[in-house]
């Protein structure tokens, strides 16, 4: 028989807060009685954290009659009680001083849903108060929410928000296992700490490991046994809907929502212009860390932020950024900003010394400013700079590519554009960047390339589209390039006439996306695709004329992005940082495809600055909302522009706090 059953019926010599005797000072005025300030004592709890345990564990304490426990999910149990005052208003509860009822599951009635009146409930508790006796009602932070609007404020003064376990209460639990559970225990404490909150989530992860026991002795850190112990407790026991559907009032899931923003630097603001308060994480309190009673206020060992498993649910929202044109080997730094691409990477350090470095970097070509190995080199060192300074996320494994790479214009070999091989000028841009994941434009067969880099835990993939491909006709194309390679060779490396030459030479060829890669591109059911290539899709808002060409073939491009239902295109090439939404009419179903360019990183950019675009991809289940801007270098500073957030394939565009709520046009599901 398992020594750890996170669903077991009461028994006091298992029950690690009250059993034996023992009476915390946070519940001890209302066990033995006390009268709360208003109606009632109003214990806050999170399903799944002991309430009926609690319930028992105070009776058990009491001397015998002088507790009534009634269930009011039960009609039987109210009959039984005869407190009916509760569920139907009826009067004279058979109640009287010295007693201390205590309601367990109020199942109070969401507005037009079924369940009990939350105003029949309050003043049923002030009928008991008026016996004499003391009322106590175990409530879900949702039910909470339906009934002390029909308490009054003086409610507030017997608010309970019972803590999270402390040392001790988890010794108690650990030592049904001594031989191993006292030093799991541990470092679970140092690993993931919410699983040390409360009763249930405790037990649950030591039954998986004793079920489990290679999970135990894993050298990484408990990730499976967490893993393994957070799909138990949805699977098992239906968590997430009992407690995050069920269990929460819609305000402490947008606060949630809403924390997840916070912490990755986009605050959620409300019409009114303000922060959106998060005072609703805050449903139970801190360990106690010294004596005396845990106070009503909220404190920040408590935030509902902690729950492991509502995190897995609600990871932390995933930060990309998407660079390009760093141009490696031929820098222009903006006139007194210093060089960008090293200021890039001290702005990654502070960032990662704040807890907001990017998770993944996406590179949309030029990384070099001609293909040579002493340049290649460069941005390869440049490129594992910033990889050692990406943040890890729990849905990101230890072998997930971090960095991405598409080629552009300036990494292609344009001395053997006229080979007869269309292949042969990538072949520098393949060997250079060999580990990283790129479009393997080497390789002359397209079911052969890389397409899709896949995140599965993080329901996100990134296409990576190649459009340094011939854009022109094969014959024609090559003499063009061949007499534009003689001019090129004739002007030599330096100087201005070199420079033009370079740029007449590699914007000849408008680029393309192979017919073979783009027929590759498929839907992929409760995944948010991203793609990534060189050339732009669209025209871009440009003062003037747009100074590079995009792909040839850019509608059909789009088509096939659209109806494999991509959500975001990342491009570079025109050095300008923008975004756009666009929507074929009468391609499929509705679906809105949003285009971003990226300001130029290392070469001289089209509006004068330097920057990157950030994207930011926030899981909630199954279901995503994304959100971008531009962070541009001005002044020597790096300036975050406006974001722009929205669903996948939706039509618009909403504020964070909009997208934070749970209903209307901008909420969960929302098309």
């Amino acid at each position: 028989m398992s020594v750890f059953r996170p669903s077991q019926s009461y028994r006091a010599d298992l029950d690690v807060r009250l059993g034996n005797g023992r009476m915390p000072s946070w519940i001890r005025p209302t066990a033995e009685g006390a009268a709360p300030d208003g109606a009632a004592w109003l214990a806050v709890m999170p399903r799944r954290a002991g309430k009926t345990w609690l319930a028992q564990g105070i009776a058990a304490a009491r001397p015998d009659g002088g507790t009534v426990r009634v269930d009011l999910r039960s009609p039987a149990s109210v009959r039984r009680t005869r407190l009916g005052c509760l569920t139907e208003g009826r009067p004279a509860p058979p109640t009287g001083p010295g007693q201390l009822v205590i309601v367990d599951e109020p199942a109070l009635a969401r507005p037009g849903g079924p369940g009990v009146d939350p105003a029949v409930l309050a003043a049923g508790l002030h009928r008991i108060r008026g016996t004499g006796a003391t009322a106590l009602v175990l409530a879900t932070p949702a039910e909470s929410a339906l009934l002390t609007p029909h308490l009054g404020p003086d409610i507030l003064g017997g608010l309970l928000r019972p803590p999270v376990l402390d040392a001790e209460e988890c010794a108690r639990m650990a030592a049904r296992a001594p031989q191993w559970a006292p030093a799991l225990v541990e470092r679970v404490r140092a690993a993931d700490p919410g699983w040390l909150h409360t009763t249930f989530l405790l037990e649950l992860l030591l039954h998986t490991a004793e079920v489990h026991p290679a999970l135990r002795a894993a050298g990484d850190g408990c990730r499976a046994l967490l893993r393994a112990a957070a799909e138990e407790a949805d699977a098992g026991h239906e968590y997430i809907r009992q407690w995050f559907v069920n269990g929460l009032a819609g305000r402490h899931r947008a606060a949630l929502r809403a924390s997840r923003w916070r912490a990755a630097g986009l605050p959620p603001v409300t019409a009114a212009g303000r922060p959106a308060p998060d005072a609703a994480l805050y449903v139970y309190a801190a360990a106690q860390d010294g004596p005396g009673p845990v106070p009503g206020a909220p404190r920040p060992g408590g935030s509902l932020a902690g729950d492991p498993v509502l995190g897995r649910h609600l990871p932390e929202v995933l930060r990309v950024h998407h660079v390009s044109d760093l141009r490696h080997g031929g820098r222009s730094p903006v006139p007194g900003a210093g060089d960008a691409l090293d200021g890039y990477l001290g702005h990654v350090r502070r960032l990662a010394a704040r807890g907001r470095a990017p998770h993944l970097l996406v590179v949309t070509g030029g990384l070099v400013e001609r293909p040579l190995d002493a340049y290649g080199e460069r941005a390869r060192a440049w490129l594992a700079e910033v990889a050692a300074l990406l943040a890890p996320h729990r849905d990101l494994r230890d072998d997930d590519p971090r960095v991405l790479l598409v080629g552009g214009s300036h990494d292609v070999s344009w001395d053997l554009a006229p080979d007869a091989s269309p292949q042969a000028r990538h072949r520098w841009f393949a060997a250079a960047f060999d580990g990283l994941p790129h479009p393997d434009l080497h390789l002359a067969d397209p079911a052969r390339r890389r397409l899709y880099v896949t995140y599965p835990d993080a329901g996100l993939r990134f296409a990576l589209l190649g459009s340094t491909e011939s854009g022109a006709a094969p014959a024609a194309g090559r003499e063009r390039l061949r007499a534009r390679q003689e001019r090129y060779e004739a002007a030599g490396t330096g100087g201005a006439a070199g420079a033009a030459a370079v740029g007449d030479f590699e914007r000849h060829d408008p680029g393309v996306v192979a017919r073979g890669v783009l027929d590759r591109l498929a839907p992929e059911p409760g995944a948010v695709t991203v793609a990534a290539l060189h050339h732009p899709l669209s025209p871009v808002p440009a003062a003037g004329a747009a100074p590079c060409s995009g792909a040839v073939n850019a509608g059909e491009a789009k088509r096939a992005l659209a109806a494999a239902r991509t959500s975001l295109v990342l491009h570079g090439r025109t050095r300008l940082g923008f975004a756009a939404a666009e929507r074929l009419l009468g391609a499929g179903p509705p679906w809105t495809l949003r285009i971003a360019g990226a300001p130029a990183l290392g070469g001289r950019g089209t509006d004068g600055c330097h920057g990157y675009n950030e994207l930011f991809v926030a899981r909630e289940g199954g279901d995503h909302v994304l959100a971008l801007r531009t962070v541009r270098l001005e002044g020597g500073r790096w300036t975050p522009g406006p974001a722009h957030a929205f669903r996948p394939g939706a039509a618009e565009e909403h504020d964070l706090a909009a997208l934070c709520a749970d209903t209307g046009a901008a909420g969960p599901h929302a098309r």
